[in-house]
């Protein structure tokens, strides 16, 4: 090669790179557009597949994802700050729980998915281990398992469901394991069972607890640990051998329903969860920076390619998606409507079982699901001024008077009374037996300076107890007067305890009597008497209420069906009926008839 071929090379190269970057001074390369995924933990193999094929869709986004616990994951949002495009969860409801109506006002329920007890062939026992004795396998000396942070994990409470359950279903006791091995605690009353979940937890013995489900996923397949509870998406993704629980516990089946929700667990915040099938649920959040494309990742998950995409790593997507809210119009070809849930806020009937008594066989007239929140009369009316639920039935008739008045109910329909009592120990230190004056008994507790429980939550019962202490002339407070923020069967077993006063309506008490020292010492007082009334939530107040199915649960239960069952419900295992229905000179049929005419 000669010199001046050489030359001519070098001019050509340095016209080319100037050029070159000439080019790109004036047209610099084009920015990428972040979009924010937060997810459960139990998605993220399935969302790293669909980032790859939606980032190869879309070149110009670069989607970064956040793997944690469902829970963690909301929190991040409604208590930290953080701002994210999407947030996909495994308990679709802790976006109407936790986000509405300030960070959400829409969700979709996309997937399903169900408990199993994952293994190795290291671990110990795996050769014998099957659906009918892996209780008793866990039950062995030196075999250890784990599960996630109830508090932070759906797969963690829902573990605690499966052990419970598994009670049931067996007829053991194989939820000793949880509570002598953690703080974890279990109460039953009536059939139903609360697992309350400290903040603590203290594992010890043979049981480890991770944030989040699949940090166990190493733990097992290094033999750390010989079994972890999972979603079986996670076991098949990580190439673990899992024990297939039955359907009766694995929260799997919607034909089980009314036997999940037997269990309830009650978090560190005091937030209840009542046991159900598994859903996970998807939304974009209200503080979203890049809705649009939140919105389209959304249209993504739940459409052809992420459907398969789903099925390809073992979890069973919802075809098509179920839509509940104010869902995107961009959305709303791919989805349908939640028309086929009602959601009901109530206490002690719920407690007690008569609303489970009530809402089967409205379900299997109507097609349709009731979901239940366990909630005290003031909560339940919080929870419908905010549009969490369609109905409340509540036991607190000022607190309901100014709710109605204030547009949020549809009217006050009466449904049916009971009456409470003020219950004590045998010995009756303030002198209060045989008395039908509530006040006057109050005061005698408090000059006496006796021991008295309160549920301190501002419930129906609870308003009623500061009602009667203001007659009293009484500001209750000292060593004597212990508020518990429990519902009623747990704060009467805690005043039962320790030998304390308590104020609690004659239903639960008789429900529980037979187990309690504790006897009614106060009883007759008018004001006593304890009025059931349901209240539609004002479709034209709150945004997304299934007014049709309130209005007909409402007609059924006060229908001559309804009434039967209400006036029956626990006379053949008590001896008596735990409601009265209501007669003419209470709250007024006439009333009654107004309310049902409204609307």
């Amino acid at each position: 090669m000669n010199k001046n071929t050489v030359i001519l090379i070098a001019v050509l190269i340095c016209i080319v790179g100037g050029t070159a970057a000439w080019m790109a001074f004036v047209q610099p390369p084009t920015e990428m557009t972040k979009i924010k995924v937060f997810h459960a933990g139990s998605l993220a193999l399935p969302f790293d597949k669909v980032e790859k094929e939606f980032e190869d869709q879309h070149p110009n986004v670069d989607l970064q994802r956040k793997s944690s616990g469902s829970v963690k994951a909301v929190r991040e949002i409604t208590d930290i700050g953080e701002v994210a495009d999407v947030i996909a969860v495994a308990d679709y409801s802790l976006i109407p729980d936790m986000m509405e109506p300030k960070y959400a006002d829409w969700y979709l329920q996309f997937a399903k998915n169900e408990m199993v007890l994952a293994y190795t062939d290291q671990s110990k026992y795996a050769s014998g281990i099957k659906g009918d004795n892996w209780y008793e396998i866990l039950e062995r000396p030196y075999v250890r398992f784990g599960f996630s942070n109830p508090n932070l994990d759906p797969c963690g409470y829902r573990t605690l469901m499966v052990f419970k359950l598994a009670d049931i279903y067996y007829g053991t006791h194989v939820s000793d394991l949880i509570t002598k091995n953690t703080e974890i605690t279990i109460d039953e009353n009536g059939g139903k069972y609360l697992v309350k979940v400290p903040d603590r937890l203290n594992q010890r013995g043979e049981v480890t607890i991770r944030d989040k489900s699949v940090d166990l996923v190493h733990l097992v397949k290094a033999n750390e640990i010989d079994y972890a509870f999972e979603y079986r998406s996670v076991a098949v993704q990580h190439g673990l051998k899992f024990v297939d629980l039955p359907s009766q516990i694995d929260l799997s089946n919607v034909n089980y329903k009314d036997l999940y929700k037997q269990v309830e667990v009650m978090d560190a915040t005091g937030r209840i969860i009542t046991g159900k099938p598994i859903v996970y649920g998807i939304t974009v959040p209200k503080n979203t920076i890049n809705k649009e494309l939140g919105i389209e990742f959304v249209k993504f998950v739940i459409g052809d390619e992420g459907q398969k995409i789903f099925r390809d790593f073992g979890q069973i997507p919802i075809v098509p998606a179920v839509g509940v809210g104010n869902v995107p119009e961009e959305l709303l070809p791919l989805i349908e409507e939640d028309k086929n849930t009602l959601k009901l806020a109530t206490g002690s009937p719920y407690e007690l079982g008569l609303i489970d008594a009530l809402t089967k066989p409205f379900e299997e007239k109507n097609g349709c699901y009731v979901e239940v929140i366990k909630a005290g009369s003031g909560k339940a009316l919080d929870l419908a001024r905010v549009g969490k639920v369609d109905l409340v039935i509540v036991h607190a008739p000022a607190a309901e008077e100014k709710f109605v008045a204030d547009g949020y109910g549809l009217g006050r329909t009466p449904v049916m009374y009971n009456d409470f009592v003020i219950v004590g120990p045998k010995n009756d230190p303030a002198g209060i037996k045989g008395m039908t004056d509530a006040a006057e008994a109050y005061r005698k507790i408090a000059e006496n300076r006796s021991l008295f429980f309160s549920r301190g939550d501002d419930s129906g019962t609870h308003k009623k107890e500061m009602t009667i202490w203001d007659e009293a002339g009484i500001m209750p407070g000292g060593d004597w007067y212990r508020e518990t923020e429990e519902f009623m069967g747990a704060t009467l077993k805690i005043a039962d305890e320790n030998e304390g006063y308590f104020m609690t309506d004659r239903s639960t008490y008789i429900t529980m009597r037979d187990d309690l020292n504790l006897e009614i010492l106060v009883e007759g007082d008018p004001d006593l008497v304890n009025y059931y009334s349901a209240i539609a939530v004002n479709p034209e107040k709150c945004q997304n209420i299934n007014y049709e199915l309130t209005r007909a649960f409402i007609e059924y239960i006060v229908s001559p069906e309804g009434r039967t069952m209400i006036e029956n419900f626990g006379r053949d295992k008590y001896g008596e009926p735990l409601y009265h229905l209501f007669g003419a000179n209470m709250i007024g049929q006439e009333e009654t008839q107004k309310v049902m005419m409204s609307g």
